[in-house]
């Protein structure tokens, strides 16, 4: 059963792109474009051959890499090779040069010396230069209005360049025979200079170093140096004893401790000694007294060793002492000794670098003088063989059929631009025309459902427009809430969209299906029902409202059986002044009791309020929408302006739709043509009186 669509989130918001929907367009409008593309295509052909033809031949040149021009003679003859790609860029920029062009125009006697212009430059507007991927093989294209003349132009653009190439590398094998020439007289002198310097050095210099051996001075500072540390090392030994011995005597302790001491052969026999009598002291004063004459024996005898050690170890502390003050003047010696030494061999270090510096001079001469005489023996041969590195391989030949222009490929491009203009015409044309013209679009845009597509009134067409009023009767009876009388508001956007016409036609179905109908003409403003169904305008519903006059009287019957109206009666001076009676709802119950179907006629939203005002009271709200009149987004926003106040909305009547335009005819009625051109035959979806004349 149709139900009202609610508005989307967002109100406006378009949906995506509908491909399908522009593809349908397209295909409408397929006669257009085929046009656009055949005139294309047409004045690409004319494009094509009002131009002149041009043709290309081509040599196929071989670029081998480059030969330095100090090369062995090896090399010379075909050994050396390395890949350059700047060298076969430069190559190609010298295949495209002015002075290369201007060369080739003195060979075939183009060339007008009156002329002041850049005959090279326009020459080489004809070449191009093409590299063949992986390999060392160049073509150069020549493009010529004469076939004849493109092939003897590249011929002759090949001749030069080689010509050209050998005589530049001949050049440059000259200048550097000469360079080395000039260069090898200069070195000669310089090494003779350098070894007569030599030979002068060794004789003046006072040095005998023989070659690979070191120095007696050097061999005398390492002695010295040695002897020096060995008697600081002495010194300080002895420095230590000796204030070991100060240390002892003055906390009056035993010198015993000292090495020096310990070591000396009388020290130790004396303390041997006096140890010896001390035990024979201790055993004799066991068992005697102090004063017996062995122990004052043993007492003298300890008494006159220690004093000998006294001795003795004074005499130890002096030869100390000596030996300190002999190590100390030995230092000092040999530090001076050092000192002359090192002077000696700074100087000696000073003329061997001289000499040594005059040494390398010499031979670095000598070797210039060997290389560059190498060079200049091996670049004599090498510019007497003249080499070159550029051959052709294939000659240009005259072309039998032209380059340019290419007329298939410019009537294929133009007849596409052609059909871009086409669609684009057709695209722009679809945005500019914002108007409803397809049945898809009040679903597409306007988010409702489509209840009927009336196509416009002819004479040949009765069947299809009686087939879309009987799609909208059978759309309110699924739609019906009850069984009681269902008011339905007939409305639309702007005035001449076919309300009245519809609720009209409407009504004669519903009423030929054997239920009562009443027409309610609630057009305050310029009602019109009254003469589509014959009747006058008064009395009707402002007599009601105003007047207080019996609302059975006013109903009227019409020529339909089933079908009554109620027309405006007098137009009143303000419309909504009726709408908004509180008798308005008692009005329209008292119709409910007595009929199944209040159809009501309506002004246009865009206009006044009086449908808004009316759609309160509805059960069902139908919305009329002409064919290719009415403004999109006007459409759209009273849509929304009448959902705001009722969800009654059932759907969209699309009136007067022109079936005949681009592929509409069987849209929703797929029958045969000749069905609609034969007579009318009698037939049960006819409603029981002829539909009313027009869409209006």
């Amino acid at each position: 059963m149709p139900s009202p669509v609610p508005a989307p989130a967002g109100g406006s918001s378009e949906s995506p792109i509908d491909f399908r929907y522009y593809g349908n367009l397209l295909w409408k409008n397929r006669i257009l474009l085929a046009t656009a593309a055949v005139l294309g295509l047409a004045l690409g052909l004319v494009i094509a051959f009002a131009q002149t033809p041009e043709y290309r031949a081509s040599v196929m040149v071989q670029i081998d890499p480059p030969t330095p021009t100090f090369m062995s003679v090896q090399e010379a003859l075909g050994g050396g090779y390395w890949q350059n790609a700047d060298f076969y860029n430069t190559q190609f920029r010298v295949l495209r040069s002015s002075a290369l062009g201007e060369k080739v125009l003195d060979r075939l006697k183009l060339k007008d010396p009156a002329e002041h212009r850049d005959a090279g430059g326009e020459f080489m507007s004809h070449v191009n230069v093409e590299p063949i991927p992986e390999s060392r093989l160049v073509l150069i294209h020549v493009t010529h209005r004469y076939p004849k003349e493109a092939a003897l132009w590249a011929n002759t653009l090949a001749d030069v360049y080689i010509e050209d190439t050998i005589s530049t590398r001949v050049e440059a094998a000259r200048k550097a025979y000469e360079w080395l020439q000039e260069r090898l007289g200069a070195t000669q002198k310089s090494m003779r200079e350098a070894q007569d310097r030599l030979f002068k050095s060794y004789q003046s210099q006072d040095l005998f170093v023989p070659e690979g051996s070191t120095s007696a001075v050097t061999s005398s500072i390492t002695k010295l140096t040695a002897d020096l540390i060995e008697a600081q090392a002495r010194r300080i030994g002895l420095e230590a004893a000796l204030k070991q011995i100060a240390q002892l005597k003055a906390a009056n302790q035993p010198l015993d401790a000292v090495p020096q001491f310990a070591a000396d052969p009388t020290i130790m026999i004396l303390n041997t000694q006096v140890s010896a009598a001390n035990n024979e002291l201790t055993r004799l004063r066991q068992q005697y007294k102090e004063g017996h004459p062995e122990i004052q024996k043993l007492l003298l005898q300890l008494d006159q060793a220690q004093k000998t050690k006294e001795r003795q170890g004074t005499q130890i502390i002096a030869a100390l002492r000596a030996d300190y003050e002999q190590l100390q003047k030995r230092e000092s010696e040999l530090r001076g000794a050092i000192d002359t030494e090192k002077a000696q061999a700074a100087s000696q270090s000073r003329k061997a670098a001289e000499l040594d510096a005059i040494k390398k001079e010499a031979e670095s001469a000598k070797g210039l003088y060997d290389v560059l005489l190498q060079k200049l023996n091996e670049t004599d041969i090498a510019a007497s063989i003249r080499s070159n590195n550029v051959s052709v391989v294939e000659r240009a030949s005259a072309p039998t059929s032209p380059i340019r222009p290419n007329k298939k490929r410019i009537a294929a491009v133009a007849g596409f631009l052609g059909l871009l203009l086409g669609v684009g015409l057709v695209i722009a044309r679809d945005y500019l025309d914002n108007t409803i013209k397809d049945p898809e679009e009040i679903e597409r845009y306007l988010h409702i459902d489509l209840l009927a597509a009336v196509p416009q009134y002819d004479e040949a067409n009765v069947h299809f427009v009686t087939e879309a009023y009987q799609n909208l009767r059978t759309a309110l009876i699924f739609g019906r809430k009850d069984e009681r009388g269902q008011i339905v508001l007939v409305t639309g956007t702007v005035p001449q969209e076919g309300k009245t016409t519809t609720i009209v036609n409407l009504g004669k179905l519903l009423a030929s299906s054997g239920e009562k109908a009443v027409l309610v003409d609630f057009d305050l403003r310029r009602g019109q029902l009254h003469s589509r169904l014959g009747l006058t305008r008064e009395p009707g519903v402002t007599n009601f409202f105003v007047n207080h006059e019996d609302l059975d009287a006013l109903v009227r019957p019409t020529r339909v059986p089933n079908l009554f109206a109620l027309t405006t009666g007098p137009l009143p001076p303000n419309p909504p002044a009726i709408l908004t009676r509180p008798n308005m709802q008692d009005f329209l119950d008292r119709l409910r009791g007595h009929f199944s179907w209040i159809l009501i006629d309506s002004p246009p939203l865009a206009s006044v309020t009086d449908a808004q005002l009316l759609a309160r009271y509805a059960d069902l709200t139908t919305f009329v929408v002409q064919y290719n009149t009415a403004d999109k987004k006007l459409i759209r926003r009273n849509l929304s302006a009448l959902r705001k106040v009722t969800d009654t909305v059932l759907g969209v009547v699309l009136n007067a739709v022109n079936v005949k335009a681009k592929g509409y005819y069987y849209y929703y009625y797929p029958h045969d043509v000749e069905t609609s051109k034969a007579p009318n035959k009698p037939s049960e979806s006819k409603p029981a009186e002829d539909i009313a004349v027009g869409n209006r």
